[in-house]
């Protein structure tokens, strides 16, 4: 390391602290350190969040067209998007002079099926691109969707209400799809690289 001297070192100590903001400022009642606005701190932060997150969704392969396993189960992932949608539009018209507590049971599946069919289409681009840590939240999405289909399912044979039950049998049989695709040895090989 080149020769330095506190004082050379004491000056870039300086400098840092006047870059930071720390500077020591006269005041009535003596010397005080003060910070003059926690803006800069607050950028660096949040560039460092964007970077984190532009991370997540970021080409791993330029160039590299996916396997075939991998684009089919992306279509599938987007094909969801209709199927919870449809889901969701049945709970919400099946609502219709049911008691109240059926009435929030439903407006509760419409909610999360609207939800896990958006989460999952906006999954299959991450998927398609290979990142693994939002291939894994897809799986578990996935999951989650199976077991909703299946709380369709119970809904739909306490009512007795049988387009509830064709939309939950379609909507359990396209979950299963996923889930199973989401597992494939092509798909795991292409997201944990």
């Amino acid at each position: 390391m080149a020769d330095t001297s506190p004082s050379d070192h004491h000056s870039y100590a300086g400098s840092v602290d006047a870059l930071h903001g720390n500077v020591a400022r006269a005041t009535l009642f003596g010397m005080q350190n003060s910070v003059s606005s926690p803006t800069p701190v607050i950028s660096q932060r949040l560039a460092s969040v964007r970077a984190s997150t532009a991370a997540l969704v970021e080409v791993r392969r330029p160039g590299v067209r996916p396997p075939l396993d991998v684009r089919q189960t992306c279509v599938l992932m987007f094909a969801l998007l209709p199927a919870y949608g449809l889901l969701a539009y049945v709970a919400w018209d099946s609502r219709a002079g049911l008691p109240a507590e059926h009435a929030g049971d439903l407006l509760t599946l419409m909610v999360v099926a609207i939800s896990v069919g958006a989460v999952l289409a906006a999954l299959a681009v991450p998927v398609r691109r290979g990142g693994h840590i939002l291939w894994r939240t897809a799986q578990f999405v996935a999951v989650v969707a199976l077991g909703l289909t299946l709380a369709t399912l119970h809904m739909a044979a306490r009512l007795a209400d049988t387009p509830l039950m064709l939309v939950g049998l379609l909507g359990a049989l396209a979950s299963i799809a996923v889930n199973i695709a989401l597992w494939s040895t092509e798909v795991r090989r292409w997201c944990m690289r």
